[in-house]
């Protein structure tokens, strides 16, 4: 699984790209060739054994094994014996994410997985054969997220069921006058709510001033295990990607990190300061880094030491506001938005230390910029010009723009799915926008997607099928590529007040919203029964 060569983008699979992969093959160094003992013997892929089959599998993308499946009845049942469409579909994305993956799938019993499945299919001998599987298996996290994605395509729209809602803290009084119910209003407001990867926690940001950990209940229920103190609104609060870590972003000028300790209990670990307001606070995909962007022209990498202890290990000093900072998926590179239009890439070299490698040219301000997976592409946003731009790294090592999405209203967000092969953008225009990247390595917009006012977030599932948006119109909309690759909307969620923050959970099994109501929904998908085109 761990050694299958199928990053970058190739040409689809053409006859005599076939016959090549046919008659020569290569697998991690080593190369197998089939020969023609009869000198006008034409060999095709139906007359290779199993083993060659699988080698060239090896070095297909998902759409030429999609397409080889239909040539004949033994290339269709050779591809279903070796699990060679989810291996490829697993492959799209980077190790790290896979990792995530593999860990989802290690932290479920097999009731667990039999349920997470069930959500889409009442295939009984499918159901029992899937999670009888060994969970040692580096196969199953492919296996078992292709097939739920598999059956999630089949769905026209979801049936949406609420497993929790965390309701408000501060009660409003008919009796109060309009000051009054303004301040119980803005004490109320969560401005974000995130699952821990094992979906044990939840934290939200609030209004009060305070963020709060949950922990899951053996009835269902959440519980507060820990309130985190600020002296400003809490603007965000996420989990480390291991779940034993959080991050709380404050209007303060602070960000505060805290750790899971023994019984289940969250104790304070460090504090970050910056001398102006926080725009961002984001952990490494490894957890044990977090890079904060400040008004106050730096930007900080916080990290822990071996005893547990987080210290400052970089100050990235600008000379005006950091906007946003990021990491790349292997942690090699931090990649920082600023105000005077230039994206900055900077680099660790081998001492530890950091060095500016590119500066990417911007027409506008970016207020936010990121990697996709593979490195390879940058995308930001712009709210003064409106509009996000996508830049490739060409052969040199420089970068280049590449596409340019345009939107009538500020763009707050564009976000890179899990595999890079898809961008979703996020804005004020009422609109969210996705876009797929062609095999020329150009992007082209696919949907556009309408909410009733301003959209302000959008992202994918871990799998990268799907999107959610969060909007000032009180609803949060859930949209599915199909089988054609076309996007299409399939639920709506909805709030009694505008939308702050709308996320998938680390298995695509629930998504959670939060709003000024004060409430917060986790909400599971499941497969609508009253549509026809739900088949087994």
């Amino acid at each position: 699984m761990h050694g299958i060569n199928n990053s970058g983008y190739e040409p689809p699979l053409t006859r005599a790209r076939a016959r090549a992969l046919a008659s020569t093959g290569n697998h991690q160094g080593r190369s197998s060739t089939v020969v023609d003992t009869k000198e006008k013997q034409k060999l095709s892929l139906q007359d290779l054994p199993t083993e060659t089959l699988s080698l060239i599998f090896c070095h297909l993308k998902l759409r030429d094994i999609r397409s080889l499946q239909k040539v004949c009845t033994y290339l269709r049942d050779s591809i279903k014996e070796d699990n060679a469409l989810a291996k490829a579909w697993y492959c799209q994305f980077s190790s790290e994410h896979q990792s995530q993956l593999r860990m989802i799938i290690a932290g479920k019993d097999k009731n667990q997985l039999r349920a997470w499945l069930e959500s889409f299919s009442n295939d009984q001998a499918l159901l029992e054969s899937l999670s009888d599987r060994q969970t040692t298996s580096v196969f199953l996290p492919a296996l078992l997220f292709f097939t739920r994605a598999e059956l999630m395509f089949k769905c026209e729209r979801f049936e949406l069921v609420t497993k929790a809602t965390i309701d408000k803290i501060h009660k409003p009084n008919p009796d109060l006058d309009l000051v009054d119910s303004i301040h119980i209003r803005h004490l109320n407001r969560v401005n974000s709510a995130a699952l821990s990867v094992d979906g044990r926690y939840l934290v939200t940001a609030n209004g009060d001033n305070t963020a709060k950990i949950y922990g899951h209940q053996p009835d269902g229920s959440w519980e507060i295990r820990t309130t985190i103190p600020h002296e400003g609104w809490v603007k965000s609060a996420n989990f480390s990607p291991d779940s034993h870590h959080a991050v709380t972003r404050c209007g303060d000028g602070t960000a505060k990190i805290y750790g899971l300790g023994c019984n289940e209990s969250w104790e304070p670990k460090a504090t970050i300061t910056h001398d102006g307001l926080i725009l961002s606070a984001t952990f490494s995909t490894d957890g044990r880094h977090i890079v904060t962007a400040s008004l106050d022209n730096t930007a900080k990498i916080h990290s822990q030491k071996d005893d547990g202890s987080w210290v400052l290990s970089v100050i990235f000093s600008h000379h005006c506001a950091v906007y946003s900072a990021t990491f790349s998926t292997d942690g090699c590179y931090v990649l920082i938005a600023c105000q005077d239009r230039t994206v900055k890439i900077h680099r660790q070299k081998d001492n530890q230390s950091w060095e500016v490698k590119d500066v990417i040219e911007h027409s506008g301000s970016a207020m936010s910029a990121t990697f996709s997976a593979d490195g390879d592409c940058v995308a930001t946003a712009s709210i003064l010009d409106c509009k996000a731009i996508i830049f490739n790294k060409k052969t040199d090592g420089s970068w280049a723009e590449n596409t340019v999405i345009r939107h009538r209203g500020p763009v707050k967000s564009a976000t890179f799915s899990p595999d890079g092969r898809h961008l979703v953008t996020a804005s004020y225009d009422h609109t969210a926008k996705i876009c797929d990247r062609k095999a020329n390595g150009f992007w082209e917009e696919k949907a556009t997607f309408s909410h009733k006012s301003m959209v302000i977030s959008a992202s994918f599932s871990p799998d990268g099928c799907h999107v959610v948006t969060a909007s000032y119109d009180k609803t949060a909309k859930i949209i599915g590529q199909q089988d054609d690759g076309s996007w299409s909307e399939k639920a709506t969620i909805v709030h009694d007040g505008w939308l702050s923050s709308a996320t998938f959970s680390a298995d695509g099994s629930q998504v959670i919203t939060s709003s000024e109501d004060g409430i917060v929904k986790i909400t599971e998908l499941r497969r609508n029964h009253s549509w026809s085109d739900v088949t087994e």
